[in-house]
């Protein structure tokens, strides 16, 4: 399941699939005809693939109208059961697409609110192909379009933007998709308890986020909220590789206090498990952040994997992620426990922390977290998408871009000593668990 998420989201805007073959077919193969050979064929295929370059065990390939996509599940001493894409382009049109993001200081409107004004964005601009997205701090839309039309999408972006006064439809919808995106948060704890942590540590938040909230934004609600916008601006970000030409106008964010060190329960009546987040947001060296988020969760050979589902498991889940955002770096640990392993999770996570505060940092480990930093800063570069939307929110923070260019060199350069000088000016943190 996990791969084929992978293999949907890579596909690029206009990209269509033409076939797939999913290793899961081999636990109920087709018995004869033409598909029992066609899998034969691509089993023996992708088997032989997977001897010659020890790569690892092939779970997908899928074949598009412009490349062939590969995922394959590591298991070596470095990376151990990862999964990753090779694509093979069949041909070359990655540089007819531009990006436009458009990005908004999010301080002052609440979540729902959030949601609905994205949505809606999105709903008005038919010109190009449109991706919500919402961070702490920051939301907005990113927009795809052929790189000749580039200059009237962002006319049309920046009409829409100053809308103030937007149709009863429009707005329907727009609350309808907004509370869609909750019940899809729902379902996946992590980002769950992500925006519980975040909806706490903001005042201006309401207190608990319920999938009806959008239905309750009112026309009058919408319309004072987009007007704030357009009077304190927002940020604009132009990217059109094929011209290789990169234009932004930057609204920054304001300095936003944020309430953490708190400790919040909640439920989680469709699991069985323990579901607990550890969430600090950390000012500073986002090259340091970054590095710690791949020794923390940079695979399965990393800290918190090992930690919690190493030789003795304790968890169903260990997840340790970093994402910038406007306010700062922000680190997750979560696990998902048994009831009864819970407070022995909570136990290791401190445990983990008091060590790296103390340098217990192997050469061997601090270089591979370097080396997946920089590999994970190259992929997102590579995603237009992803790329257009983590650029915003840096620039959304008051960050220069010659520090964006210069970040993989900061990688690199980084020490073992500012990594724990890092760890050790992490912020209380906010604890949230949720109990089935």
């Amino acid at each position: 399941m996990h791969s084929l998420r992978i293999m949907d989201e890579a596909l690029q805007p206009g990209e269509q699939p033409i076939w797939r073959f999913c290793a899961d077919c081999r636990d109920d193969p087709p018995q004869s005809g033409l598909k029992y050979w066609l899998m034969e064929l691509l089993t023996f295929w992708l088997y032989w693939l997977w001897d010659v370059a020890a790569w690892g065990e092939p779970r997908m390939i899928l074949l598009t109208d412009r490349r062939l996509l590969i995922a394959v599940a590591l298991d070596q001493a470095m990376t151990v059961f990862i999964v990753f894409l090779l694509a093979l382009p069949l041909t070359s049109r990655t540089n007819r697409f531009a990006t436009l993001t458009v990005a908004v200081p999010s301080a002052g409107t609440s979540l729902p609110l959030q949601l609905v004004i994205a949505y809606g964005w999105q709903i008005e601009v038919k010109e190009a192909f449109g991706y919500p997205w919402w961070t702490l701090g920051c939301f907005g839309v990113t927009f795809v379009t052929e790189g000749e039309k580039v200059e009237g999408l962002k006319d049309r972006v920046l009409k829409v933007c100053r809308q103030t006064d937007w149709n009863p439809l429009t707005a329907r919808h727009a609350r309808s998709l907004a509370s869609q995106q909750i019940h899809n948060w729902m379902r996946e704890p992590l980002e769950w308890l992500r925006w519980q942590a975040r909806i706490m540590a903001i005042d201006s938040y309401p207190a608990v986020l319920d999938p009806d909230q959008p239905a309750r934004v009112r026309l009058d609600d919408l319309s004072a909220a987009l007007k704030r916008i357009v009077q304190n601006d927002f940020t604009v970000l132009v990217n059109d590789p094929e011209a290789d030409s990169l234009s932004f106008t930057v609204s920054p964010a304001k300095p936003c206090r944020l309430r953490l060190g708190f400790q919040r329960a909640t439920k989680l009546h469709s699991s069985q498990r323990t579901h607990w987040l550890w969430w600090t947001v950390a000012q500073g060296d986002p090259a340091a952040a970054t590095v710690l988020g791949e020794l923390l969760g940079g695979g399965t050979g990393a800290r918190w994997f090992q930690l919690l589902r190493g030789d003795k498991p304790i968890a169903y889940h260990a997840i340790a992620q970093v994402q910038w955002t406007p306010i700062g770096s922000e680190l997750s640990l979560y696990a998902a426990t048994m009831p009864n392993d819970f407070a022995i999770a909570r136990q290791k996570t401190q445990q983990l922390l008091s060590e790296l505060s103390r340098g217990r940092i192997s050469g061997d480990e601090f270089d591979r977290a370097k080396r997946l930093a920089e590999l994970k800063f190259a992929q997102m570069k590579s995603d237009i998408i992803a790329f257009n939307r983590t650029l915003a929110i840096w620039l959304v923070s008051g960050r220069r871009l010659d520090e964006w260019e210069n970040l993989p060199a900061e990688i690199l350069s980084l020490s073992v000593k500012e990594l724990v000088a890092f760890v050790r000016s992490l912020p209380s943190a906010t604890e949230i668990t949720a109990m089935p």
